[in-house]
């Protein structure tokens, strides 16, 4: 999902809960955007947007997101954090791509010392990473990584699961 998104969906991905659990802090008021106050889980926010909880600029924890990516698409991606590729496909290939926010865990997982198992389907369609699969994703659109998901990548690279 390149464009905007909805503010319950960039909360769950800065780790602050699921797009459920996130909802109590949007409709009390303790979410703004750019400025304004946001009760409205639905509201969305776009790349540049200023997102703040409780007055506080939101800091990614080490959390990534799993993209459904097709063909030639771009990796431009609404998150409240940095985000590095693992073994990012190339221009002709599609499927899975993971990204990370934690820079040394996305590194070591590309490291060919630690290989990640990849599942490929027809027309070099990455369908597995890692454990990890789309899970009913359509092409484009993305979800944030469990924290269960971040922990067996964290395991598969030998770093403990609470580094960062």
């Amino acid at each position: 999902m390149a464009g905007a998104v909805r503010i319950n969906r960039y909360l769950a991905a800065a780790g602050l809960g699921t797009r459920r659990e996130v909802e109590g802090l949007i409709r009390t008021g303790r979410v703004t955007i750019n400025g304004s106050r946001c009760e409205d889980p639905s509201t969305r926010v776009q790349f540049g947007d200023d997102v703040l909880l409780d007055n506080t600029a939101l800091a990614a924890g080490p959390t990534g997101v799993v993209l459904h990516r097709e063909v030639g698409m771009g990796l431009a991606i609404v998150h409240p954090g940095t985000l590095y590729p693992v073994l990012p496909l190339d221009g002709n290939a599609s499927g899975i791509e993971l990204l990370l926010s934690d820079q040394r865990l996305a590194q070591r997982l590309a490291d060919p010392l630690f290989p990640l198992a990849a599942q490929v389907g027809p027309r070099h369609r990455r369908l597995r990473l890692g454990g990890i699969g789309l899970d009913g994703l359509e092409p484009g659109d993305w979800r944030p990584l469990a924290p269960r998901e971040l922990q067996r990548l964290r395991r598969g690279a030998r770093l403990p699961p609470t580094a960062g």
